[in-house]
This record gives structure tokens, C-alpha cells and sequence, in this order.
């Protein structure tokens, strides 16, 4: 009996004829059977038609006569194990694949192999590639392990973030910005000026794809569907005039926008957002924009609610220092007041004479409402002192503010025996900044050199007041020739509560440093044991447009 004879009756046991007409018929038909399997490969599929993938080659690869390498089919099996097998797995699916190709051989030409070199070879090319066909499975399923972890860990982060984002869909968006360029438009300022609303056509061909539960939170929508339908009308007024430059940076090509607004949520409360938007560089199309979004709302109102104690607390230091000054702004408006009274009186006495002698009397006027002017005007810098009020940013001259409060405690300086000098710059550009608390700085600054000087001979007691016009900002020195400060109390001067008066609240330097740096400044003090103190401030010039 022949090799071909003995593949038919082996299976069957049946004669010679009908053999044969089952082997042509299973040739016929295999290719199409194990194709069909093949195109099974879901998940949900790919196991049974694996199994019967192998179940139909080893029975082609058995019971037929066609001179073709059958096992290589087996291949499919291998590739279909991608599916649902393991890397292990894969590798054990491709070494049984090779089993059943060497069995199937062996069933086939096992009493004549010697004499079927042609056959060896389609074993040996049947064996190579399912061996091949494994190695590279094995390496597409541990690329394929590397993506799926990189994805969970992508969809991890951005369903668990504690930030809101959404993935936006940026492509008609992008093609309306490139047709305003192919149709002549220079920027996004020439487009602002052809067409005012194209910013709110815009922002309407923005779709959004999806959205993490920290973002459907924050606008209090239940859904990626009600958020998308609803994400136009929650666009606040303040955005959309912002928008423009949100486009520039899409006109411009940038890599990345960031901006604070205000967006309404569903219930239609305003939120204070940051949010960033990624350009990718890989997707020009900007089909795929994630934006990310930081509700800080309650961060800004924090802020305005210590803002509001710092002012606070700025007035009360303010009313407490205002208070040891009683005897000096007593002094400060009996001095005016008088001479109103001594002026007023010499121009009665002129007017009482037999001749009027009016030039005399109009010189006596003329200097009673110059002293009453100065007394309003004490009045008037002692009320802005004692008020309680919001700062109000104004361009100040700060040798004006410097000149103004030495006028306060002049008579601090006089009963202290102080010597006053002052080298002001002259044309001292102005700076912005609110008057009284500017006011209160040096006020505190003052009354501390005059106090470091208490102990020391009266004839040495030297204060120094000078103003500089930096390249960009006023810069305030105030110098006192006192005993000086330890390394150990620099370091701790602007902290507050702290203090080297037995008396001091220890918040006049650290309320000192909070004005400065508000105005955008900054203070720091220098000190020698010994050759005094000289605490310096800067405040900056106002810049000038263009």
C-alpha cells in the first residue's frame, strides 16, 4: 500500500476508493473551512476557532496527498492565540502546533521515511514557520502588555486626577483658522477686527470627546453627553472676551496655552478655573487636545479673605501707632493753630488803628490760611492713617510720602534730640502704589531708628533719610547711627510677633514687608554691632505703555 493509500485508510478504515474521495473532498474544502475560522478573531471567538484551526490542519496535514507544506497553517493558530493567550502561553501554543505538525508527519510517512526526503522538507519549512511565527508573536504580545499597561495607566490618570480634564476635538477649529490664513488674514488681530464674532464661532467648533469624573464634578453634570451639549452655554462672558489670545496661541503654533477665567457651571455658579491646554505636536490636525482644568475658587477666596485680615491688621498696627503719637500730633497742630491765633490777633490790632494798615493786615491773613492749611492737611494725613479702608493703587511721588510723615513725627525727632537730615532725589519718578499704606512703612521705619537711638549720647543721635531712582524703582534708605543689630536678630526681624521691645506687639517690620511685597517691592535691613542700622525698601516705577 502507498504513503498516499495509507493516509486515507488509516483514519476511515474504509476502501481504497471511498479513501480517497474523503481526502479530495477535505482538500477541497480545508483551505476554505480553516480561512473561515481564521476570520473569527475576536476575543470572544478566537479560542474554539483555534481549536478547530488545529483540529482541521492536522487532519489536512494527515489524511490528504497534496504535495504543499499544510502545517504552515498552523501559523494561524499561533496567530490567533494573540487574542487571548499569555506570553507563556503563546510560546506553549506554538511548541503543541509543532508537536502535531511532527506527529502528523509521522502518522503519514512513518514506515518509509527514508524514502520522503521531499516531505522532511515541508515538515522542516512547516517547523520553521511556526517557530518563527511564535518568536514574533511572542514579541508582538509583549509590545502589545507594554501598550495596554501605558493605556490603563493613561485612562488611571486621567479618571483619578484631581484635576478636570477633557479631550477635545480641535479639528474644525484648526481649519478655520487656516482657511482665515489662506484667505489673506495677517493675525488674530486682523481677524478680531474683520469679524468681532468669530471668536464665538470658534469656540462652537470645539467638540469634546470625553472627560474625567473630577471635570463632570466641577461643571455638576451627570455625563460626557450632558456636558457636551451644554459646554457652550457654560462659557462665561470673561472667557470669551479672553478667547482671542486662546486663539493667537493656535494661530502662533505654540506647544501649550494657560489662563485663569471664570466658566459657569450647570447650576450656572461662576467658577474661578486655571486651566492649560497641550497642543500635541505629533497631531497637527488637533484632533486630540486635552485640557486640563484646576478649580481655584476657593484658593482665590482664601486669598481675599487673608488679604482682608492683612489690611485689618495693617489698620489696627496703624490706630496703635497713631496712639503713642498723641503727645507729637498734639504738638504738631497746636504749632499751626497758634499762629493762626497770633496772626489773626496782629491783623485786629492793625485794623484798630486810626489807619488801617491793610498791606499789614493782608500779610496776617495770607499767614492764617497757610497755618490753617497745615493744620487740614495733618488732619487730613491722620485721618487717611486712622480710616479703615481698601487699598486703593494711585501714582504716588515718595518724597512726597517721606516729606509728609518726618511732618508727623517731628516732634518724636525734637524731644529725642535726633539730627534730621535728608538727600531726596530730585525728579523721583512716581511709582504706583496706595499712599497710606506707602505712608505707614516709613512711618514704622522712622519711629523704629528714633527708638534704636534712645540709649545713645544725644549729640550722636543722627538720622539719615535718602530716596534713589533706580533703573526700574524708587529705592528708600533710612539710616540710624543706634547701637546696631545681632546677626541672630536679623534673621528674625520681618518674622512676625517677634521683638526686642518690651512693650512691642512685633508686627510693625513683618506688616512692613507684606505692603512692600504687595507693591511688587522689596525691604531688607543692614546692621553692624555698633555703627547702627539702615533698613532699605524699593517700590517700581510705573511702567509706561508701548
Amino acid at each position: 500500500m502507498s504513503t498516499d493509500e495509507r493516509k486515507t485508510a488509516i483514519v476511515t478504515g474504509a476502501p481504497r476508493g471511498i479513501g480517497a474521495a474523503i481526502a479530495q473532498r477535505l482538500a477541497s474544502h480545508g483551505f476554505n473551512i480553516i480561512i473561515n475560522f481564521a476570520c473569527l478573531n475576536t476575543s470572544r471567538f478566537s479560542r474554539p476557532a483555534a481549536a478547530l484551526i488545529a483540529a482541521a490542519v492536522f487532519l489536512l496535514d494527515t489524511l490528504t496527498t497534496l504535495d504543499i507544506a499544510i502545517a504552515v497553517l498552523y501559523v494561524l493558530v499561533v496567530l490567533l492565540s494573540l487574542n487571548f493567550a499569555t506570553q507563556t502561553g503563546l510560546v506553549l501554543i506554538g511548541a503543541g502546533c509543532m508537536g502535531l505538525t511532527v506527529l502528523g508527519f509521522l502518522i503519514s510517512h512513518g514506515e518509509g521515511l527514508p524514502a520522503f526526503e521531499d516531505s522532511i522538507g515541508r515538515c522542516f519549512v512547516s517547523l520553521a514557520a511556526i517557530g518563527i511565527t511564535t518568536f514574533l508573536a511572542f514579541r508582538v504580545k509583549a509590545a502589545i502588555s507594554v501598550l495596554a499597561e501605558s493605556e490603563q495607566r493613561y485612562r488611571t490618570i486621567f479618571s483619578a486626577a484631581g484635576v478636570g480634564i477633557l479631550q477635545m476635538d480641535f479639528t474644525g477649529l484648526k481649519a478655520a483658522i487656516d482657511k482665515l490664513k489662506v484667505d489673506g488674514v495677517r493675525d488674530i488681530d486682523h481677524a478680531e477686527n474683520l469679524d468681532p464674532g468669530f471668536v464665538r464661532k470658534a469656540l462652537k467648533l470645539i467638540k469634546l470627546t470625553n472627560a474625567n469624573n473630577t471635570a463632570l464634578n466641577m461643571f455638576n453634570v451627570p455625563n460626557i453627553g450632558t456636558l457636551e451639549m451644554l459646554l457652550p452655554t457654560l462659557i462665561s462672558a470673561e472667557m470669551e472676551s479672553s478667547a482671542w489670545k486662546f486663539l493667537a496661541s493656535i494661530w502662533s503654533g505654540k506647544s501649550s496655552y494657560e489662563a485663569e477665567t471664570v466658566i459657569d457651571n450647570a447650576e450656572g455658579r461662576q467658577r474661578i478655573v486655571l486651566y492649560n491646554v497641550a497642543f500635541p505636536a505629533n497631531r497637527p490636525a488637533l484632533d486630540m487636545v486635552l485640557i486640563s482644568i484646576m478649580d481655584v475658587t476657593d484658593r482665590r477666596e482664601a486669598e481675599n479673605q487673608l488679604h482682608a485680615a492683612r489690611t485689618e491688621l495693617a489698620h489696627v498696627a496703624r490706630v496703635a501707632t497713631l496712639g503713642e503719637l498723641t503727645v507729637s500730633i498734639a504738638h504738631e497742630l497746636n504749632q499751626p493753630l497758634a499762629a493762626v491765633v497770633t496772626n489773626g490777633g496782629a491783623g485786629l490790632r492793625w485794623l484798630r488803628r486810626e489807619v488801617p494798615d491793610l498791606e499789614k493786615v493782608q500779610f496776617s491773613m495770607e499767614s492764617m490760611v497757610a497755618d490753617a492749611k497745615r493744620s487740614s492737611d495733618i488732619i487730613k494725613n491722620l485721618r487717611a492713617l486712622s480710616v479703615k479702608a481698601s487699598p486703593k493703587p494711585i501714582h504716588v511721588n515718595l518724597n512726597e510720602v517721606l516729606d509728609e510723615t518726618v511732618a508727623l513725627v517731628r516732634r518724636e525727632i525734637d524731644i529725642n534730640q535726633v539730627s534730621l537730615r535728608s538727600d531726596l532725589a530730585a525728579d523721583l519718578p512716581e511709582v504706583s502704589g496706595d499712599r497710606v499704606q506707602l505712608q505707614q512703612v516709613v512711618l514704622n521705619l522712622l519711629l523704629n531708628a528714633i527708638q534704636a537711638m534712645a540709649h545713645a549720647a544725644g549729640n550722636t543721635r543722627k538720622l539719615l533719610i535718602e530716596s534713589f531712582a533706580e533703573e526700574r524703582a524708587a529705592l528708600v534708605k533710612i539710616h540710624d547711627n543706634g547701637p546696631g543689630l545681632t546677626p541672630e536678630t536679623r534673621k528674625k526681624l520681618f518674622s512676625p510677633f517677634y521683638t526686642t521691645k518690651p512693650d512691642g506687639m512685633g508686627m510693625g517690620l513683618s506688616i512692613c514687608r507684606s505692603i512692600v511685597n504687595a507693591h511688587g517691592g522689596s525691604i531688607n535691613a543692614t546692621s553692624e554691632p555698633g555703627a547702627g542700622t539702615t533698613f532699605e525698601f524699593t517700590i517700581p516705577f510705573i511702567e509706561e505703555a508701548g
